[in-house]
């Protein structure tokens, strides 16, 4: 029994040697390539374009969502076969919205020159670095549309909406823009771009302190004798979305509608991004609870590089 064991540990340590061998034989895979990059050897403006704004930002450039188109062979019946990868906006984003997109792409390198310029004066210019995309994907015309399922209902049994255009579109690869929309109002553009980044940066997590003091009064919507007037609910929620009605018979209550947390919170990015701080002092430096939550928030804009 011992001299069968034996003959076994040898065969094992004969098996693991071989394959130790076979290991040592095998080949290392060549690299990837960068499908975001200009490919290697390319001297067209457009690559020269593109590879001259990676230098200048570390961001890479894009004028197609087409990442890959080559040449892969033919098949049995002689149709040609190509090998394709198209750059997936929502990669790596969780949502419950399924998005499909469709682009009208810049036609030629001086519009794609043109459209460069205008990114790095506007978009570039207002944005921190540290919220620069990995890739910009630049076009003429961006449209999405959404899939949509009736309660209920499979999602096999779904539909696609009507495209409707859209200014940009922020993933996790790239940042899609529409050109068009940029030139027709940067000034807009940039501050809703703004905004989209703030939204996405402020987590609740740290908005905890903010919602803090009226954590209890979002979408109230009753009668209410706890506030003589909408000054006194504002001194003690420091909530600046809401409607409050006096009362209209003598021994009625006054009604109170309180909008949700976010419309609280747009509200006061609106007032620090569109107002200086002395004319938000002036119509609210009273309430010492709206102060502290203007001030968390005008922090947290500052901590995430937004404000200077």
């Amino acid at each position: 029994m011992k001299s069968i064991q034996v003959y076994i540990l040898c065969g094992l340590i004969l098996l693991s040697c071989f394959s130790c061998e076979e290991e040592d034989a095998i080949q290392p895979n060549p690299p990837l390539t960068n499908l975001f990059a200009p490919a290697e050897g390319a001297n067209d403006l457009t690559s020269e374009l593109r590879r001259q704004f990676y230098l200048e930002t570390g961001c890479y450039l894009l004028f197609s969502d087409t990442l890959k188109h080559e040449y892969s062979g033919v098949d049995t019946y002689g149709n040609v076969l190509y090998d394709t990868e198209l750059l997936d906006l929502t990669y790596g984003i969780n949502s419950i919205v399924r998005w499909a997109f469709a682009f009208a792409y810049l036609p030629g390198y001086e519009e794609k020159k043109i459209a460069v310029e205008l990114l790095k004066e506007t978009v570039l210019s207002a944005l921190n670095e540290r919220h620069y995309p990995y890739s910009f994907l630049l076009v003429d015309s961006l449209k999405a549309s959404a899939w949509y399922v009736e309660e209920g209902a499979l999602d096999s049994e779904g539909r696609w909406g009507e495209f409707s255009e859209q200014s940009y579109y922020v993933g996790t690869r790239a940042m899609a823009i529409s050109i068009s929309k940029l030139r027709q109002d940067p000034g807009g553009f940039i501050q809703m771009m703004q905004k989209n980044l703030i939204t996405k940066y402020l987590s609740d997590d740290k908005l905890m302190e903010f919602y803090e003091p009226g954590k209890d009064w979002y979408g109230f919507d009753d009668y209410t004798k706890e506030f003589n007037s909408e000054e006194d609910f504002v001194q003690a929620t420091g909530i600046l979305g809401f409607e409050y009605y006096e009362p209209y018979w003598e021994d009625e209550l006054p009604y109170l509608w309180v909008y949700d947390k976010n419309s609280d919170l747009e509200m006061y990015l609106n007032k620090i991004l569109q107002k200086t701080e002395e004319d938000f002092k002036i119509e609210y430096g009273m309430y010492s609870v709206v102060m502290r939550k203007y001030n968390i928030i005008k922090q947290l804009l500052i901590d995430g590089g937004f404000l200077n």
